[in-house]
């Protein structure tokens, strides 16, 4: 036995027994908090708008007598929106026009997503073929007393969705003195409207509005559905208790106040108490911290949930106020005027059937004051006199803040729990290994009873692993729901003993297990399996039943055809040894071609698609990449080039061009799959492989795109395969002419390509040797070659590219040079991806690195350094540190994070096998392991929901309205320019201003006019310039694009929303129409004439 294979069983023992212990940890604890299903009233129903949309707009009017006591709602909208109260934005979700974002990733609210999982900081676009998240899943709750105002109250929202059918629920209410205000859908009237109206420069959500002639929304159902969220509704809907209270104050400004919580004897399911403070304060719950809060006003309420610092019965309530340091000194605080300390707290605990019990208030009985700290104060010793009322609290001042689960930041209690629970669970691993290698093999030593019993625990210990795994790849999705449920951890204990009996029972009848009862083990399992499969389908017995019995007949039907069917299959192994992989190769082609080009002109087109299209178009025109705008477009001109005589060949038209792509997309999986077994020399991994890239969202939207990435994809597996081929095995002298072929043509598809050449040295100086100037004149005639068009088109492109770029921050130089700004985006980027897309792939990638330094594999070590040094040399010298530049390499990234994982598993299989020695094999266990994997980690499910939504602004819709209802002298203003060139032509003006670092290649100087790239619009960046060409115009188009639009300054982006009149609105994009008779906004006067920056 190697050293490896002795600390081998160490490993596994202690990683059963943390993981046991973090999932003890999680039952007992209830830590995270888990989301609970949110109990909608009857009353509340899903409102939508009366005629099919993409977005809609809902108002709710009503007035209030006096101050409102308190004002909340909750939420739940398909699928984003953005609520105004009273003409303010109050929050907004709006991840539907980049549906690569997680769950509610982009909820403006604090702790209310459902786990306390950090979110990486991933920049990724819209480059993924997913749908959106149903982010009605998680409801929202929004505090709206410090919004209320007397008078008139307006609630507004926006509702947006990528199909046609937006829907919103809202549930909450407004108290005021002697009434109380339904903001339910539902039950009150909800105004809706299909475009973002203005009237003599109000906005729709403006408090001053009229909404007379807006319809009522259309009702459609109750919730049905389940919704979930962590917080209570208590926490908003409860009126506030208490008073400001005030103790006896020291010489240094301190005060010291205590209270007893009593608490009942019955379970609770949360506690929650919400307080604010004058001064510094630090609040305590029996004697451990909660919080320590710097100096406020009293204006800001904490929500803080408290279940696991109470116990049944006396629980003690201590404060410590006082007053700053500078305070002190000076005789000034800015913070809190008066000077005066003070504060005021009211809590509750809730029993599961969200009963309110245990109640406490800052008041005049229950609280008391020290005159000076005795030890042990904040756990009841020493004697409290009675606390000074000072009035109150108004709910309206206060801005309310739900901080989560204060236990999280009760670091020594939570470290000091989680380890007990992690050193208890090592100690059961070890015990119990032990028992189930002496149950097993009585006559070997203690040793080898531990190494057997782990070896055999080692199924069950990786499905924690595997679970492990899949929580934290989804901890940022919307299958991450499953696991912040309350029975998940119990559903994963009992999978777990599931997998231990279910793997006792594969060990052979004739081993030294044979004295006990296999038929008690199937009762055992059956047990579990029944108690999991009940926990998994919420308690649904039929559900259960239907599953059993599916699995019972399945069992049956194989026993029985393994003696019926015996003689049968033996003919169709045969023949599946002779034709499987190329069926099923064709199989896998055939659905990833079918992913591709199925609804392939669905989608509108993207900014870059515009691009590609517009200079093909240009050269089928003119012959040479030139854009409406009259600027060359010199990049990628073998794509270019090839783009148009496609176009030629097969006719011009969207649904053609993106056909290019699906080609070279659906080529691609075949070379993938002949590299894979050049790598592995492996089929089965091969398939593997190009099925996980058959359905990759990445993969596919490139695949579905007019843009060079399929293209240069396809050339750089190529390249990689050929000199593979040319150069480290040494065949024949045509793979050396073909690698040299596909780098030029990858270098002209695009130039950022460069950054794989440096790999290829390395390789070359490693393999090829001996090398002779003699001998192989063709490699250095090819270099020379490939390196010369390479220039050449440099150079072109420069010459032709001299039209001035004008001075935009990171604009004044060309997008490829070296620098160090930011090192880590990029690669975060690739290797997290959006929701953790990629995070597994990364893991099993990292591992292949050191086990194949282990191994001493030059060749797999040669593709690692490939990946690296390209990474590395785009983020060095591109500014624009966008993935796609590395849509190139990832086949080879893909394909190395299968292999490596097998390959551990694999090794990982064998060292089992052997410590069991022949008692049990697990081989095809640990592989099925690395396949669930693998494919558990792709949401299928929303890559064929993708199919049935707008995922891209509908921008290329919405030109072709205009086109189709323009007049001869109209004027067209967009931020969005891109969208323009293939359906409309020229544009006329540009609304753009430079807040921040911009694309290097937006606008450019011609002519005497500042113009965009596309469609030659001209830039107008101030109100000013903007009324010019209003004061000369009839009629003039406004194009609102969602994302765009906020290139330029507020105050223009507002005076824009609120020109002329609404009178087109899709997916992302808005379109106005401005005539003289509508008049000009209101607006703010300026001294003089404000021209700009140009």
């Amino acid at each position: 036995m190697n050293r490896l294979e002795r600390w081998l069983p160490i490993g596994l023992v202690l990683t059963l027994g943390l993981l046991l212990g973090l999932l003890g940890f999680s039952i007992w604890e209830k830590i995270p908090t888990p989301v609970e299903r949110v109990a909608w009233s009857e009353q509340a129903q899903w409102i939508a708008p009366q005629s099919p949309t993409y977005r809609f707009y809902a108002r709710q009017t009503f007035y209030l007598p006096d101050s409102a006591k308190a004002g909340w709602l909750r939420l739940s909208a398909d699928n984003d929106f953005i609520l105004y109260v009273n003409g303010r934005e109050v929050t907004r979700e709006n991840s539907v026009l980049n549906t690569s974002t997680g769950l509610g990733a982009k909820l403006k609210l604090p702790s209310q997503s459902f786990n306390d999982s950090n979110t990486y900081n991933i920049r990724t676009t819209l480059n993924y073929v997913l749908g959106a998240y149903q982010d009605w899943k998680l409801t929202a709750y929004i505090d709206l007393t410090s919004y209320m105002r007397p008078g008139k109250n307006v609630i507004g929202l926006e509702i947006q969705k990528g199909q046609q059918n937006p829907r919103v629920v809202v549930e909450g209410a407004v108290y005021a003195d002697a009434t109380t205000i339904s903001l339910t859908t539902g039950v009150t009237s909800w105004r809706v409207s299909n475009f973002s109206e203005t009237r003599q420069s109000l906005q729709w959500f403006d408090q001053n509005f009229r909404d007379e002639n807006w319809p009522e929304a259309k009702v459609l159902s109750s919730v049905k559905e389940s919704t979930y969220s962590r917080l209570s509704k208590n926490l908003f809907d409860r009126p506030l208790q208490g008073n400001w209270i005030q103790g006896d104050q020291n010489d240094k400004g301190q005060i010291w106040l205590r209270s007893v919580w009593r608490i009942p004897a019955d379970p609770i399911t949360h506690a929650y108490i919400r307080f604010a403070g004058k001064g510094e304060y630090s609040l305590l719950i029996n004697g451990i911290l909660i919080n320590n809060y710097r100096t406020e006003n009293g204006n800001k309420l904490h929500l803080l949930e408290v279940t696991k610092f109470l116990q049944a019965g006396k629980n003690i309530l201590a404060v410590s106020l006082a007053s700053p340091l500078d305070a002190i000194v000076t005789g000034n605080n800015p913070i809190n005027i008066n000077g005066i300390l003070s504060f005021s707290l009211d809590g509750w605990a809730e029993t599961d059937k969200n009963e309110i019990v245990g109640a406490i208030a800052t008041d005049k009985n229950n609280w008391t004051t020290l005159k000076k700290p005795v030890s042990g104060w904040s756990k009841g010793v020493g004697e409290g006199q009675p606390v000074t009322i000072l009035g109150l609290r108004q709910p309206e001042v206060f801005q309310r803040s739900f901080e989560g689960n204060a236990y999280l930041l009760n670091y020594p209690n939570y470290l000091w729990h989680q380890s007990i629970w992690l050193l208890g669970g090592t100690a059961f691993a070890m015990i119990y290994s032990f028992v189930l290698g002496f149950w097993v093999r009585r006559e070997y030593t203690w040793w080898n009873q531990i190494s057997t019993g782990a070896a055999i625990l080692s199924p069950a210990t990786l499905f924690l692993i595997g679970i492990g795994l899949l929580k934290h790849r989804y901890a940022e999705a919307e299958n991450g729901l499953l696991f912040a449920q309350q029975h998940s951890n119990y559903i994963i204990l009992t999978g777990f003993i599931s997998i231990v009996l279910l793997t006792l029972l594969f060990i052979p009848k004739n081993s030294e297990l044979k004295q006990f009862n296999h038929q008690t083990l199937w009762f055992l399992f059956g047990i579990s399996a029944f108690v999991c499969l009940s926990l998994a389908a919420g308690g649904n017995i039929i559900i259960v039943l239907f599953i059993a019995s599916g699995i019972t007949a399945l069992a049956l039907f194989w026993t029985w055809g393994n003696w019926q069917f015996r003689d049968i299959y033996a003919v169709l192994q045969l023949a599946w040894r002779l034709w499987s992989q190329w069926l099923l190769l064709g199989l896998i082609v055939s659905i990833g071609f079918g992913m591709r080009v199925y609804n392939l002109g669905f989608q509108n087109l993207d900014v870059d698609e515009n691009v590609s299209l517009d200079a093909a178009r240009g050269i089928l025109r003119t012959g040479i990449p030139i854009a409406t705008s009259g600027i060359w477009y010199t990049r990628g001109p073998f794509y270019q080039y090839l783009l148009a005589f496609w176009l030629r060949l097969v006719g011009d038209s969207i649904f053609n061009a993106r056909l290019l792509s699906v080609i070279w997309g659906t080529a691609t999986l075949i070379l993938v799959y002949i590299l894979t077994c050049k790598i592995t020399g492996k089929v089965w991994i091969a398939l593997l492989t190009i099925v996980v890239l058959a359905i990759d969202p990445w993969q596919i939207w490139y695949s579905r795109f007019i843009r060079f990435y399929p293209v240069l994809q396809f050339l750089t597996i190529f390249c990689i395969w050929s000199f593979l081929n040319g150069f480290i095995d040494k065949k024949e002298r045509f793979y050396q002419y073909i690698f040299f072929i596909a780098l030029t043509l990858s270098l002209l598809t695009q130039e950022i390509n460069l950054t794989i050449i440096p790999g290829f040295i390395i390789g070359f100086l490693y393999f090829y040797r001996p090398f002779s100037f003699l001998n192989d004149w063709q490699i250095v005639l090819g270099s020379i070659t490939t390196l010369s068009i390479f220039i050449f088109n440099l150079a072109f492109a420069a010459i032709k590219l001299l039209t001035p770029l004008a001075a935009l921050s990171d604009a004044t130089a060309s997008y490829l040079r070296l620098h160090f700004s930011d090192v880590t985006s990029l690669l975060s980027t690739f290797f997290i991806g959006p929701d953790r897309i990629r995070i597994i792939y990364s893991l099993f990638f990292l591992l292949g690195i050191i086990y194949s330094f282990k191994k001493r594999d030059i060749k797999i070590i040669f593709l690692f350094t490939i990946i690296f040094i390209n990474i590395f040399l785009v983020t060095c010298l591109t500014y624009n540190l966008a993935e796609r530049y590395l849509y190139g390499i990832y086949p080879l990234f893909i394909i190395l994070s299968i292999y490596s994982g097998i390959c551990i598993i694999e090794s990982f299989s064998r060292r089992i096998n052997y410590i069991l020695n022949g008692l049990l094999s697990l081989r095809i266990i640990f592989l099925s392991f690395i396949l669930l994997i693998f494919i558990s980690n792709i949401q299928f499910g929303r890559v064929l929901d993708s199919y049935q939504q707008v995922l891209l602004r509908s921008n290329t819709q919405l030109f072709d309205y205009i086109s189709n209802h323009r007049r001869s002298g109209d004027i067209v203003i967009s931020s969005a320019p891109a969208f323009a060139p293939n359906s409309l032509g020229k544009l006329d003006y540009y609304l753009f201003t430079p807040l921040r670092g911009e694309n290097f290649d937006l606008l450019y100087w011609r002519n005497g006019r500042l113009i965009d790239r596309w469609g030659g619009g001209e830039v107008v960046n101030s109100i000013d310039r903007l009324n010019a060409i209003l004061d000369k115009s009839q009629r003039i188009w406004i194009h609102i694009d969602d994302v765009r639009h906020f290139r330029v300054t507020p105050e223009l982006s507002q005076y824009v929303q609120t020109l002329g009149k609404p009178v087109y609105e899709t997916f992302g994009s808005r379109l106005r129409l401005w005539q003289p008779g509508d008049g000009l906004p209101s607006r703010i006067p300026n001294e003089g004439k404000d021209l700009g920056a140009y």
